[in-house]
């Protein structure tokens, strides 16, 4: 079981995967498969639980990792949900999850959707004013929130994950927040979120504080929901940041935090050291190897490899460790363009047609990215808990990948 700070790149996947080859797993069609370990999801939640007051409603962030199986494991646990789309709804819905514990945040929320969430009495936070203007004809009671731009960030600092910054388009920036909440008394609390992975303590810190000393202005204002982005420990030299060193230094700063119920947003942090993928080495050539893990599921490490770190390890075709000296090696995925690239120049022991290269830290924003460009099957999904494996989402067929693109029923 991993806890908060530590990652699964220490662990010993051996004894795991020889069991995952006894079950069929990276032979013949399963050139692939994704792996999370439960036993460690349930002790960093029971972390996050512990670090906070009890009545704090830890709303997991959907998009970390959609699986249903995982979702429902989250909420039996007394966790809610936090959700960005309809679909992401659905699926919180599907889980078992009861409506007050679901968040619903979206940029681009429809009437349809605001109607929907304010029906079902889920919380809501609005990310502008022009949203709350649209809330303001059909609300009569629940709870909804105003999402706040904080500002702690330069615009240096902008990019896909740093949304604390001016022109983001996330949250209205502190200095409009204050003239919103008067025009609209409905609102009846305050949402952050600096941004995923990029934050540092002393952003998060200062966001917090920001938000909270807005919400002490507006004594009708009950709830804030600090978001998550807590950094996650990719490296062994990564810090990381656990909850409860979080939690005190926003009391710290911001004491009258304690006079707010609150909410989290937590994903990356909680998930991504819960799983790991493993993936058959195809083809290999001087200084790089072909495998089947690429950039439909590593989107972000692709993309933006400068930025984004996995760490891999290399074991032999029976499951045993291949150790002893390295050589740089380009690890290329199987999709067609240059591009495709998921770690370039890592050191690993000699390869071989047939080896197992392991992907660590993988238990979120990985699967829940997936791209279907080239209509790669998504591989099958498996999870481990006290000792059991079982099936979490099946590999996909060719068949199940044609309806994706001609669903049954078109004329």
């Amino acid at each position: 079981m991993i806890s908060w700070l530590e990652r699964n790149a220490d662990s010993s996947f051996s004894a795991h995967l020889a069991q995952l080859l006894k079950l069929g797993y990276l032979r013949g069609g399963h050139s692939s498969v994704v792996v999370h370990d439960f036993d460690s999801l349930d002790l960093r939640l029971s972390q996050l639980q512990e670090a906070f007051p009890q009545d704090t409603l830890h709303a997991v962030a959907v998009k970390a990792n959609p699986l249903p199986k995982v979702l429902r494991f989250l909420v039996e646990r007394g966790c809610g949900l936090e959700t960005a789309s309809r679909g992401e709804l659905e699926l919180a819905f599907r889980a078992g999850c009861p409506p007050e514990r679901m968040v619903f945040d979206s940029p681009a929320k429809t009437v349809e959707e605001i109607r929907f969430a304010l029906q079902h009495e889920i919380l809501l936070n609005a990310n502008s004013g022009a949203e709350l203007e649209r809330i303001s004809q059909f609300i009569t009671n629940g709870k909804v929130g105003l999402r706040i731009n904080p500002l702690v960030a330069p615009p240096e600092r902008a990019d896909t994950t740093m949304v604390a910054v001016k022109g983001s388009k996330f949250g209205v920036p502190l200095p409009e927040a204050e003239a919103l909440l008067e025009k609209h008394p409905f609102v009846n609390g305050l949402h952050l979120h600096i941004g995923s992975q990029v934050a540092t303590l002393e952003d998060l810190v200062e966001g917090g504080k920001r938000v909270v000393e807005l919400a002490d202005r507006f004594p009708h204002l009950e709830w804030l929901d600090i978001g998550g982005g807590l950094p996650t420990r990719y490296r062994e030299s990564d810090p990381g940041l656990g909850p409860d060193t979080y939690l005190n230094a926003l009391r710290e700063a911001a004491p009258s935090i304690d006079r707010y119920q609150l909410t989290t947003e937590i994903g990356r942090a909680l998930h991504a050291g819960c799983g790991w993928a493993a993936s058959r080495v195809e083809y290999v050539e001087p200084g790089r190897a072909i495998i089947h893990l690429g950039a439909d599921f590593c989107l972000r490490e692709c993309y933006q490899g400068d930025k984004w770190f996995h760490q891999f390890r290399v074991f032999d075709s029976d499951g045993q460790e291949k150790t002893g000296p390295t050589q740089p090696v380009n690890l290329f995925g199987p999709l067609c363009f240059s591009g495709d690239l998921v770690a370039e120049g890592v050191p690993l022991p000699p390869l071989e047609p047939g080896d197992i290269v392991v992907m660590c830290d993988v238990g979120g924003y990985t699967l829940g990215m997936w791209s279907r460009y080239c209509s790669r099957a998504v591989p099958e999904v498996v999870g481990r808990f006290q000792g059991d494996w079982s099936v979490l989402r099946k590999r996909e067929t060719p068949e199940q990948i044609v309806s994706f693109w001609e669903p049954e029923g078109l004329p």
